[in-house]
């Protein structure tokens, strides 16, 4: 397609990319995208790949892609590239972008010495649909490795010799803190999303004073992510809570206010 341009992430790109699309959106966002996008660039440094879609010199998707063993997302595995990523934007879908995006990956995967590429997509998820669905992937040659829930690990081996991945199995036992609220947050800078709340979190657990313990574990440190295996989550005194968008601040704040109690 002659109005389609697929580059390696230029200083042009970056703030489309790191926003996730989100351009112009919130302080908060951007806030985010800033630490995001120096995290890119030190993937990069070690072997990622982040590539964006330009359509007629309009910015209208991107990609990621990074090596298994620096991916906070996940999944466990070797020798592989993990592309945890892929966003064409609506007006600019039915073009074959997001298979232009892939396969560009791909070609940089291959000599690089990756013994395959594997995704994390979703089945059925009401109201997202969009978001990295198992059968796009599919369709583009990807095999399933295993299902879990709405999530799909799939691969695509380029080697006889390719071991497939697993999911990651998390490990998470509640250690409480006598007349505390303790607070557990598991956060990783490559998800907007996850940077996003991580800082809400850090902010309404302010709030409370010392009536509030705060543990914090950051899956960008990979001895961190292999020992607990959960690159995002949040819990108040051993429950979850959870959102799939950013956590909102008042849902925090009940969530901790159940936890102490009756004043």
């Amino acid at each position: 397609m002659p109005d389609l341009r697929i580059r390696d992430m230029e200083p042009d790109d970056e703030y489309f990319v790191s926003t996730c699309s989100h351009v112009d959106e919130s302080e908060e966002i951007d806030a985010a995208a800033a630490k995001r996008r120096a995290l890119l660039y030190e993937l990069a440094a070690r072997g990622g790949r982040f590539k964006a879609a330009l359509f007629r010199g309009k910015h209208v998707g991107f990609a990621h892609g990074v090596p298994i063993d620096r991916s906070s997302w996940g999944p466990i595995g070797r020798d592989l590239m993990v592309i945890p990523c892929l966003v064409v934007l609506n007006d600019a879908t039915g073009r074959g972008i997001g298979r232009a995006l892939i396969e560009s990956i791909e070609r940089d995967a291959r000599p690089a010495g990756f013994a395959g590429v594997t995704i994390t997509a979703y089945r059925d998820i009401p109201g997202a649909e969009w978001f990295m669905p198992a059968g796009y992937f599919e369709r583009l040659g990807y095999r399933v490795v295993d299902e879990r829930g709405v999530e799909v690990l799939l691969w695509k081996p380029f080697r006889d010799d390719a071991s497939p991945p697993r999911f990651l199995r998390r490990e998470y036992v509640f250690e409480p803190v006598d007349g505390k609220a303790v607070v557990d947050l598991f956060w990783n800078d490559f998800c907007q999303t996850s940077g996003i709340e991580a800082q809400r979190v850090r902010e309404v657990c302010a709030e409370y004073g010392d009536r509030v313990v705060l543990r914090e574990y950051n899956a960008e440190d990979r001895e961190t992510l292999l020992r607990h295996q959960t690159p995002r989550a949040i819990y108040v005194n051993g429950e979850e809570i959870f959102w799939g968008y950013e956590a909102p601040r008042e849902g925090i704040r009940a969530a901790i206010d159940k936890a102490l109690g009756p004043v």
